[in-house]
């Protein structure tokens, strides 16, 4: 092998090492700017569109008005989203009409939160969504436990296993689901009458996966004065 020849095949190599050095150099603004932000999930009560599929972005907008999308989902009724990593500060679900954004709602991640769950309940009026940002970690909400939050304009009384607890109109609670040798558990809720009377609206013996977490969201009901709608939200946990 000649000087020449081996001079050659160094400055190859160099070349080559130095075109990967700089390929590293542009992906890693990338790389990183992927795991900025929080990882946020969506709990959709019922969709502003009905039975259909819904398709929105969580977008962020800019003080010069351009939106930044940060991705899409697809709602339906009732639904838990995967995660998606949205950043910090104010955020909307936006529904895009021709060329333009319009807002369906806002939400704003604080720099500390490490996960946050949306809950959405449509407000056909407004054509928009009320939106509740949970933060599980504030509230130790995590696999094996159930997230109890009251919408209706009474107090309700929930027995999840052998704990009884009042929730207040508005109130959110963490419970720990403890279940029997067959991973079964009572769910009891219902409301005080004006004899202090317990008036039971959902009774009934349910199944609980240990590694899921379970919403229970509570409403109005004309005829039983509460209703309970209960989703499983599995893994992975933010």
């Amino acid at each position: 092998m000649t000087f020449r020849y081996a001079a050659l095949c160094c400055l190859s190599v160099l070349a080559l090492l130095s075109a990967a050095e700089s390929s590293r150099a542009q992906e890693e603004p990338v790389l990183a700017k992927k795991k900025e932000g929080t990882m946020v999930r969506i709990v959709c009560v019922q969709s502003l569109s009905g039975e259909k599929d819904e398709v929105i972005t969580l977008a962020k907008k800019t003080e010069d008005g351009k939106w930044v999308e940060s991705g899409d989902l697809t709602l339906h009724s009732p639904s838990i989203t995967d995660w998606i990593r949205v950043p910090e500060g104010l955020n909307h679900l936006a529904r895009k009409e021709a060329s333009e954004f319009v807002s369906l709602g806002s939400f704003t991640v604080a720099p500390s939160m490490k996960g946050a769950v949306l809950i959405l309940l449509p407000d056909p009026a407004k054509k928009a969504y009320r939106i509740q940002l949970i933060d599980p970690a504030k509230l130790g909400f995590q696999k094996g436990k159930a997230l109890v939050v009251n919408y209706a304009a009474i107090p309700a009384l929930v027995n999840i296993g052998d704990s009884t607890k009042t929730v207040a109109p508005g109130q959110k609670i963490v419970e720990t689901i403890k279940t029997d040798a067959d991973g079964m558990h009572r769910m009891l809720i219902g409301h005080l009458d004006k004899d202090k009377s317990v008036i039971p609206c959902y009774d009934r013996f349910v199944s609980s996966n240990p590694n899921t977490r379970k919403f229970i969201l509570l409403f109005p009901d004309p005829d039983t004065g509460l209703r309970a709608m209960s989703l499983s939200e599995f893994g992975p946990f933010e």
